[in-house]
């Protein structure tokens, strides 16, 4: 009797073993994907961290919602990422506030590169000049000549620690053209405060412009591209202009908690690079003006490595002070 019993427990604790071992055996993923974005919702980087969702939901058969966690240029929402578990299921959908930062800030609470591990660039999302039609310029040297003209004229918008602040004061350095600063807590109030004409300039990401240009709502004198966008081919860029070298823009990536295994970093940017491929995501993308790039983790990497690079020397050769 004691024999059978314990053959029994035996067996109950071998069938519940297995049950286990099934269970932890599981491939990655196996249950919801959340991406956290650190900044509002309806910007860029909350746009494409939706679509992205939507994609990778279908095509990985878990659920992959979007969280916004807002605040301090992107740095609450990252923070956040930075201590979650590093298990694949809580990632960081961020954008050039995340190599600004360092530079930037006087404290950080987490190292932009030491506390994630890089998933994938999805892809750079050019700037532009914009303004109101009651400024009277219609091209970019008459703006600088307005402005020196009129030292106080060119009212700009700026949300301190953004891309859009860094090209704003790298733009006044480099043209040498005195702007008066306007701050922002966020993009969404900027743009409605330049549409009413409360200022009358802003260096805009071209997805939050394009539309308001198409609508003859605000005037666009240049591009900070490297070359021409192919939604303003008749748009020259600032490097055209004579500013030589100038070059801004934002850019959208994923990153995981540090310490995330490699084989479910490597999973999500293979699945957001054939999201990437889908027919509809690009000819999204192209009305908005973002260029789609889908690297690596290894390419993500060195991605960030030169854009903090790239950001600290802008905020030095301006004098911007960290804040």
């Amino acid at each position: 009797m004691k024999k059978r019993i314990k053959i029994i427990v035996a067996l109950v604790f071998s069938v519940f073993g297995v049950v286990g071992m099934t269970a932890t055996a599981q491939p990655y993923p196996n249950k919801p994907i959340r991406i956290i974005v650190p900044f509002g919702p309806g910007g860029t980087t909350d746009i494409i961290a939706r679509s992205m969702a939507k994609k990778l939901t279908e095509q990985l058969g878990v659920s992959v919602q979007v969280e916004n966690k807002n605040g301090g240029s992107g740095i609450v929402g990252s923070q956040f990422v930075s201590k979650a578990p590093p298990d694949g299921y809580t990632l960081l959908m961020v954008g050039s506030p995340h190599a600004i930062n360092p530079s930037l800030r006087k404290e950080m609470p987490y190292d932009a590169v030491k506390s994630f591990e890089p998933v994938t660039l999805i892809g750079t999302v050019p700037m532009m000049l914009v303004t109101h039609p009651s400024l009277p310029v219609k091209t970019f040297q008459e703006f600088v000549a307005h402005g020196k003209k009129n030292p106080e004229a060119l009212r700009c918008g700026i949300v301190p620690g953004s891309g859009n602040h860094m090209a704003t004061e790298a733009l006044k350095f480099a043209a040498e053209v005195p702007l008066m600063p306007v701050p922002y807590q966020s993009d969404a109030p900027m743009v409605v405060d330049l549409l009413g004409g409360h200022i009358n300039c802003v260096v805009l990401i071209s997805t939050q412009g394009i539309s308001y240009i198409r609508e003859g709502r605000l005037n666009v004198l240049a591009v900070t591209s490297e070359q021409r966008l192919a939604i303003l081919p008749n748009v020259p860029t600032l490097q055209e202009l004579g500013l030589k070298g100038f070059l801004a823009g934002s850019w959208n990536g994923l990153f995981a908690p540090a310490g995330t295994p490699s084989e479910a970093t490597e999973l999500i940017a293979k699945e957001t690079q054939r999201a990437l491929k889908d027919p509809k995501i690009i000819e999204q993308y192209a009305q908005l003006g973002i260029t789609i790039i889908g690297t690596d983790p290894q390419g993500q990497a060195k991605f960030l490595a030169s854009e903090i690079a790239r950001w600290r020397d802008v905020i030095k050769n301006a004098k911007i002070p960290q804040q």
